[in-house]
């Protein structure tokens, strides 16, 4: 028989993620059961986050962005940026001159984009938005097709995402009634990953959630923002204003997207012991629980967890 196998056949291979280092937006990218790079964004697929304008859309993929650029070594980054000027984007930016592995262009010619995927070969791929590029027009199957999986013999992003091992991901403006994309129905069945960014009642903050589809990981996290003067934060209301800002590991210690089997967030030897002490004394306390493999099981009141509790990083020597 062509084209047909036996399941037992086939090879299971485990999804290499990298992380957004906003651990809440992480776990809703999923998690693997195996050690190396278990949380984040899966290597090779597309994600869609779709939001009403002014919602912070743009702001929080520049921190991902920023995060993941230094973070990593290869962390080369490529933002595609079709809505405003370069010179805009690098203002909202901040500090552009530490930012060597972020790639920028004002291209919205599918074809050309694809080309500079090839040339740039980035690990982490933005573009903002999708509405703008030349070829989605009315947002209709045929046009989405095009620029998703390719047509006529031309490669499409999916393919080029998946050619260069990078995760893609595309920034989409909702209707007014909050539920559909501008210009069409189509995209969000095409991509891997659709996620809504929502506006919240409280001011400056807004959450990230599972949208229509998700199929790497939980659809039941969400993740919670708060606009800063110096850029996105994680909110948490149950943690006091100064211990708002995430506590992220000072340097990369591993290649994007290469299995690192030591610890999972890139933490120094000392740092790593603390990890495992702390959790073992919660765990004792009842304070944590683990699940069959080892993992902390998320915060059942809110569905997240925030590596055991945010304000543990002072504990870890974070900085």
């Amino acid at each position: 028989m062509t084209n047909v196998k036996k399941l037992s056949e086939i090879e299971a291979k485990p999804t290499l993620r990298n992380r957004t280092w906003f651990f809440d937006l992480d776990l809703i990218y999923g998690v693997n059961e195996l050690p190396e790079h278990n949380l984040g964004m899966p290597k090779g697929k597309i994600s869609l986050w779709a939001g009403q304008s002014g919602v912070g859309k743009s702001r929080l993929c520049i921190d991902v962005a920023k995060n993941f650029s230094t973070k990593y070594i290869g962390g080369v980054v490529l933002y595609f940026q079709t809505e405003s000027p370069l010179s805009d984007f690098a203002s909202w930016a901040k500090d552009t001159k530490q930012y060597d592995q972020i790639y920028c262009s004002g291209e919205n010619k599918i074809d050309e984009m694809i080309k500079i995927i090839y040339e740039v070969k980035p690990k982490l791929i933005f573009i903002d938005s999708v509405n703008e590029i030349d070829e989605f027009e009315n947002g209709n199957k045929k046009e989405a097709r095009r620029i998703i999986q390719g047509a006529d013999g031309r490669v499409g992003l999916k393919q080029a995402t998946h050619d260069v091992g990078a995760h893609l991901i595309l920034l989409g403006q909702l209707n007014q009634d909050g539920k559909t994309i501008k210009g069409g129905t189509s995209l969000p069945h095409l991509v891997d990953i659709a996620l809504n960014v929502v506006k919240t009642d409280t001011n400056g903050v807004f959450r990230v959630e599972v949208g229509t589809k998700h199929r790497y990981g939980s659809t039941e996290n969400t993740a919670l923002f708060k606009h800063t003067n110096d850029g996105v934060i994680e909110y948490n209301p149950n943690i006091a204003p100064a211990m708002q800002e995430y506590q992220n590991a000072p340097a990369p210690v591993y290649d994007a997207y290469a299995p690192n089997p030591n610890n999972q967030y890139g933490w120094s030897d000392a740092q790593q012991a603390n990890y495992e002490k702390t959790k073992a004394e919660w765990v004792a306390s009842g304070k944590i629980k683990l699940d069959k493999y080892g993992e902390v099981i998320p915060n059942s009141e809110r569905g997240l967890l925030r590596r055991l509790n945010q304000s543990v990083g002072k504990m870890f020597g974070l900085k």
